[in-house]
């Protein structure tokens, strides 16, 4: 028996989404756009059938994805899991991750590089800290490097304790010291630049503390 169109109708609950029935039975349903390019009475092939609900599967994906990036830039890896998490088909998300892509709505480096920026403005912690973040996010190793060309350790690091430092004031130096280097260890600082910002934190603190007293 033929697959002929014998209605179309709009969902009451969803006005961009229409129900097709097939030979007066409900048979799918697709968005206003695939929608547009049926007529009543024309017959589908299983072949058009399933081309139709595979464009409508992939609309809805990359709808479901932009939607996502609304709140906050995502990395591919990111995008792939909410979408399987939303149970859409390998092809669907393939589909929708390259058309991402192609619109520029998707970009790891750009992603891995805005996230040190936001991190160094925000909440500053060293490379080896920012990588491990970088890779929860599936960024390939080579653009974290990359991303992280320009990063300044030290420059990083203070920005990170300088607000912390009026706390410490009354502190000797050991003990001085050693909270911020656990602070900045805590934030993924090496050893190196915790030293080097341990000896420059006490140095402001003598000198402030000579200027006060003068």
């Amino acid at each position: 028996m033929p697959s002929v169109i014998t209605s179309i109708t709009v969902q009451k609950k969803n006005r961009n989404r229409f129900n097709i029935f097939i030979n007066e039975a409900y048979a799918f349903s697709l968005n206003r756009e695939l929608t547009a390019t049926l007529k009543p009475r024309e017959q589908l092939t299983k072949k058009k059938i399933e081309d139709l609900k595979q464009a409508d599967e992939q609309d809805t994906a990359y709808s479901r994805a932009l939607f996502y990036l609304g709140f906050r830039p995502r990395s591919r890896m990111e995008i792939e899991r909410y979408l399987k998490g939303k149970n859409f088909s390998p092809e669907a998300v393939m589909s929708t991750l390259s058309r991402l892509a192609a619109n520029e709505y998707i970009n790891d480096f750009d992603f891995a590089r805005l996230w040190i920026e936001n991190r160094c403005r925000f909440k500053p912690k060293g490379s080896y800290a920012l990588t491990g973040e970088l890779k929860e996010k599936g960024i390939d190793e080579q653009i974290i490097k990359k991303a992280l060309k320009n990063f300044n350790e030290l420059e990083s690091a203070w920005a990170a304790v300088s607000p912390r430092l009026s706390r410490l004031e009354k502190l000797e130096r050991n003990e001085f010291n050693k909270k911020i280097y656990s602070f900045l260890s805590y934030r993924g600082f090496d050893y190196s630049t915790c030293k080097q910002i341990c000896d420059l934190a006490w140095e402001q603190h003598i000198r402030t503390t000579e200027e006060e007293n003068k």
